[in-house]
């Protein structure tokens, strides 16, 4: 036999040697048809409901064994190798995957080893009752279809399942743990205590029935330390959230380990729920910023284990008195005000709603009320929020001018007892104030001077006038040098002065309607002297005369600003009011439309 027989032969010897390796293993020639597939439950007769316990093990030494098992709630947890909450969903996903997972064949073996069945890559121990598991699996090595070899330990035989079994079976502890820092329901919270370091401890306690010595409704919450007071609800129950929902991001000590490494021997923050169920108490410790970018150290202080989450934690437990405090300086029902009253000096202003739900003022004189005025006051004062809580029991309300206060302002719902605003002294930009029949004094927005005392000329309605269109007769207009007037004879309008012709209809029931419609951008409280106002000689006078000979003269005068003229009624000369410059254009050029075109002259007022 020459070199080249024996290099051949030899050649053809380790191909067919690693043709045993790969393919030697007894394999089927092909896999059963789906249908003739049955499920590991259906063949071992495993209920996943049934399973009580489950422990890995590893043929990979890094790989630590776990043990996993249900508690008398039938909660499964993990026991090995420490014991924690295991991840529910995450452990029925588990079971199932192996559970349905069909049987491709079933074929003998003698030598295990060669399908890497002695020892295992993965042992699966399931419990159902008893001392002793009800089945064991063993996990082999993969084969060239996409599967891996499988035995049940008493059986004789072995059989192929899917391949992904490994990947579904190789779990670490984290794995299998419920990153869940709290467990929980929000609607069992009683109580929360929070320890800020550098800040007093706060204690909130949630209403949880009506009774004759406690004030709010079930499930508010009050504060109780370091004072007695209404809390912020939404605060508290944003913070009780943010536990709910805190999730680890990494296990970084189990068992014992030494405080001081993560900050939590003088935690920053200690926060305590207590619950109305069985009165157990669940802590929460944060300490220090891990090496990671936006994590925090955090601990259950009836745990011995050390988590990492997002440091977001930090920001919604670090919360101080003032914020978790109600800020809400008056509580009153603002859409159920029937009726409101605002002292100020010797003026006392008082406002109803009529029988058809219409604000009016009723003193100190009769007049419409400018709805939105008052919903703006009303809701202004509803949503009034203290910038700084003062003193909780004051002994003299006198340094804060609340002795004699500059504005007394009190809100009444039917069948209730008023709700009153006291207004103190202007603080830089802050005023005091307190409820009148509550003790604390608070600091607010100046601003609230600018609701509470805009007088009858802030709150009245602001259109000028208000006739029927249709009962207008005559209408002058005396601009400068231009004296017109317009006379309705039957449905048609002539202008009479200074000529007689035909008057446009539309041209003058168009202005008539810009009249009725004319609106007061704001009413002055005090009224400038004549000469400032320009009211001894107006730029306009306007004269509109109804079929029952009622009169109304309005007048305007000088620019006020550079953007409003002063005007003012004839028989309430004492109002003087502003409207806005370009808010009518009534002018001669807008009649010169009506009249004759050579009365057409230039014009400054618009």
């Amino acid at each position: 036999m020459n070199f080249k027989t024996t290099l051949i032969i030899l050649v053809i010897f380790i191909l067919l040697g690693g043709v045993y390796f790969l393919f030697g293993r007894p394999s089927p020639d092909a896999e059963q048809s789906k249908a003739d597939m049955q499920k590991i439950r259906e063949v071992y007769a495993l209920n996943k409901d049934k399973i009580r316990q489950i422990r890995l093990s590893f043929k990979d030494k890094s790989y630590q064994p776990l043990m996993l098992a249900k508690n008398a709630d039938s909660i499964w947890q993990l026991t090995t190798p420490f014991t924690a909450d295991a991840d529910l969903p995450k452990i029925d996903e588990m079971l199932q995957d192996l559970l349905e997972k069909k049987v491709k064949q079933t074929l003998e073996a003698e030598d295990l080893a060669q399908y890497g069945l002695q020892p295992p890559n993965i042992r699966i121990e399931l419990w159902t009752a008893g001392e002793s598991p009800a089945k064991t699996f063993l996990i082999g090595d993969k084969t060239v279809n996409y599967s891996v070899y499988t035995k049940e330990q008493s059986e004789s035989h072995i059989f192929l399942i899917e391949s992904s079994a490994l990947d579904d079976f190789t779990k670490s502890p984290s794995d299998l743990r419920d990153r869940n820092v709290f467990k929980f329901s929000p609607a069992e919270v009683a109580t929360l205590r929070l320890q800020v370091t550098g800040h007093p401890e706060i204690r909130c306690e949630k209403q949880v029935a009506l009774n004759p010595d406690t004030t709010g409704e079930a499930g508010e919450w009050k504060m109780i330390q370091p004072v007695k007071a209404k809390a912020d609800t939404r605060a508290v129950e944003a913070m009780v959230s943010a536990l709910d929902g805190l999730k680890v991001v990494v296990f970084e000590a189990d068992g014992e380990y030494d405080p001081a490494d993560y900050g939590l021997a003088q935690p920053r923050i200690t926060v305590a729920l207590q619950f109305t169920v069985d009165d157990r108490i669940q802590e929460l410790q944060i300490g220090n910023d891990v090496g990671t970018p936006d994590r925090i150290y955090v601990a259950r202080s009836e745990h011995r284990a050390v988590y990492a989450v997002n440091k977001e934690i930090y920001t919604k437990l670090n919360k101080t008195v003032f914020d978790l405090r109600n800020k809400w300086v008056i509580d009153f029902q603002r859409t159920a005000t029937h009726r409101f009253a605002i002292r100020q000096g010797d003026s006392n202003i008082v406002c109803q709603k009529n029988a058809n739900g219409e604000w009016e003022i009723t003193a100190p004189v009769a007049l419409q009320a400018d709805e939105a005025a008052v919903d703006d006051l009303l809701f202004g004062v509803d949503a009034l929020k203290v910038v700084a809580f003062v003193d909780d029991q004051p002994k003299s309300l006198q340094s804060y001018g609340l002795d004699s206060p500059s504005i007394k302002a009190s809100f009444m719902v039917p069948d209730t007892e008023p709700a009153v605003l006291l207004v103190g002294k202007v603080k830089g930009d802050n005023i005091y104030v307190k409820a009148q029949n509550t003790e604390p004094v608070f600091l607010v927005k100046k601003e609230l001077l600018d609701l509470v005392g805009v007088g009858v000329a802030g709150l009245r309605d602001k259109q000028i006038l208000d006739f029927d269109s249709d009962a207008a007769a005559k209408i002058v207009l005396k601009h400068g040098s231009v004296n017109l007037t317009c006379q309705k004879q039957g449905t048609n309008w002539r202008l009479t002065h200074p000529v007689q012709e035909r008057a446009k209809n539309g041209a003058v029931r168009g202005i008539i309607q810009q009249i009725n419609r004319l609106t007061v951008e704001a009413f002055l409280a005090v009224s400038p002297p004549i000469t400032s106002t320009g009211f001894d000689v107006p730029e306009v006078q306007l004269v509109v005369t109804l079929k029952d000979q009622t009169k109304h003269l309005l007048e305007i005068g000088k620019l006020a600003d550079d953007e409003h003229y002063y005007g003012r009624l004839q028989n309430l000369p004492d109002t003087v009011f502003l409207l806005k410059k370009g808010t009518t254009k009534i002018s001669k050029r807008r009649w010169t439309i009506c009249g004759q075109r050579r009365t057409k002259r230039k014009s400054n007022w618009q």
